[in-house]
């Protein structure tokens, strides 16, 4: 007798547990747990892909800040250039201007310019629709991650319910399995009862098993969503209570119309395209630009030589015609010039000459010889360009018309999805709502088993057919719960909003 009261006292502290609501079975969160929250924060500060989608927003930004310093401020710009001539007979079609030495040259500019058309009128506009259009995109990936981690955290946590499903199984196994044996030692039982209830209890503690690996691999992946390496054994602290959902599909569709991340980004890349066709025909707008700057030069000989045997040269042919000078003077009876500084002959005039050529030599590279300030200002207006802007003007619009088209596409989409959503939701809450039911009744149907079978009044087969219909309902239950929190999750992603 004491025995039976026993396995009943154990009967009814199940069916006590089985009527305890779903949440209420979870461990209270401890400290060390994760939270679905952490995990999301996680995510958005440690996943690489969407940390690799914000780093496309840095080239969007600097192609801002590129268009604006190009519209409001002049380009300036340097150069400096080295150059080198050998020696050699100048010629010039079939004139010879004699033998040249080397030459090494070296020059530069320093200059500014400043170019104001339609298009670069239009550049910081492009950049900027650009740019958002680049936030909106980086946004709905996030929020379609954060959705990722919210389904993989719910099947994570639904894993460890049947993990703990498990456990509650093999703890019935093993408690028929003592039953079993005790009918066996007082005479009542028979073996096959016994052995019926060690296979009973030996699959309970493989499903065990199994599920535990499940749950801990469940936990991985949620690292892996997260961006992070986490333990298997982590603990998910999150509770979700199960309530009706009142809501209206209109309702929601307003919602998802005014946060869906998605549809902001089809906005965002509409309004882009609309500025490309402006932009596009800010083609026909003429061109101003204007440019400044100062130029410098240096030409140096390498071997003085060449030109020191024109220089001389010169002087003797100005030499020669000063003494032809003097004898016509002289018989015209007029005064004489001077010609001794024209005779090379003379060592001090040779050197005098020499001195004067290698004076007149700049030094390379830096001896420059600077030009006068330059500056010009240009006016264009394109007439015609082959129908290149026509083209360009056509091409935008097509782009401009498709990106229209595409969130068009993209509301009927969304409001489609809003109102399966939502039905799937009210599904899986009338499901829930149902395996709870199903969950007591089979509860009943074990505990009537069992007791007939501690009567005697009905074999071991009974029991085991009653402990599989329990199991079967209690992880149709656990499926059915988590089914409406991950429609819930899936709603939310949609709307673009917390529903809870």
């Amino acid at each position: 007798m004491h025995s039976h009261r026993h396995t009943g006292a154990l009967v009814f502290a199940a069916l006590a547990a089985l009527a305890t609501p779903l949440a209420a079975q979870q461990p209270a969160p401890q400290q060390g747990g994760l939270t679905i929250e952490e995990a999301i924060t996680t995510a958005r500060t440690g996943n690489p892909e969407l940390l690799a989608q914000r780093n496309d927003q840095r080239g969007t930004r600097a192609a801002v800040r590129a268009a604006r310093a190009d519209l409001y401020f002049p380009s300036a710009h340097a150069q400096a250039d080295l150059g080198y001539t050998g020696s050699g007979v100048q010629r010039f079609g079939s004139e010879v201007f004699g033998v040249r030495p080397q030459y090494y040259s070296s020059g530069y500019y320093v200059g500014i310019g400043y170019e104001l058309s339609g298009a670069k009128l239009m550049q910081p506009r492009i950049a900027r629709a650009q740019e958002n259009a680049t936030a909106r995109r980086v946004e709905g990936f996030e929020a379609s991650m954060v959705s990722q981690v919210a389904q993989q955290y719910l099947t994570a946590l639904q894993a460890g319910e049947l993990a703990a499903q498990a456990e509650r199984e093999v703890a019935r196994t093993v408690e028929h399995e003592r039953l079993a044996k005790a009918r066996l030692e007082v005479g009542v039982g028979t073996p096959l009862d016994v052995r019926r209830a060690e296979v009973q209890r030996g699959q309970a503690e493989v499903a065990l098993l199994q599920q535990r690996n499940a749950h801990a691999t469940e936990v991985l992946r949620l690292g892996l969503a997260m961006g992070r390496s986490i333990p298997a054994d982590t603990r998910l602290t999150s509770n979700f209570a199960l309530f009706e959902p009142r809501w209206t599909a209109e309702q929601l569709v307003e919602m998802a119309q005014a946060n869906n991340p998605n549809l902001s980004s089809a906005r965002a890349n509409l309004s882009a395209a609309r500025t490309g066709v402006r932009a596009a025909r800010s083609q026909y707008l003429p061109t101003l630009s204007f440019n400044a700057g100062f130029r410098g030069s240096v030409y140096s000989a390498g071997n003085l030589n060449p030109l020191y045997d024109n220089a001389l040269g010169n002087a003797s042919a100005r030499f020669e015609g000063c003494l032809q000078g003097n004898q016509l003077a002289t018989l015209l009876g007029q005064p004489q010039r001077p010609c001794s500084q024209f005779d090379v002959s003379n060592p001090a005039v040779a050197d005098s000459v020499r001195g004067a050529v290698k004076d007149a030599n700049p030094s390379f590279p830096f001896g420059y010889e600077r030009q006068p300030l330059s500056a010009g200002v240009t006016f264009s207006l394109p007439i015609f360009n082959g129908l290149q802007r026509e083209r360009r003007i056509e091409e935008a619009r097509v782009g401009a018309q498709d990106a229209e088209l595409q969130l068009r596409l993209q509301e009927l989409q969304l409001r489609t999805n809003v109102e399966t959503a939502l039905l799937a939701l009210r599904t899986a809450y009338g499901a829930a709502q149902l395996q709870e039911q199903v969950v007591q009744r089979a509860g009943e149907e074990l505990r009537l088993a069992q007791e007939r079978f501690r009567l005697g009044a009905t074999s071991s087969v009974e029991v085991t057919d009653a402990l599989t219909s329990l199991r079967e309902a209690e992880r149709a239950r656990i499926d059915a719960v988590y089914n409406f929190h991950k429609s819930l999750a899936a709603l939310e992603a949609l709307v673009g909003r917390s529903l809870r």
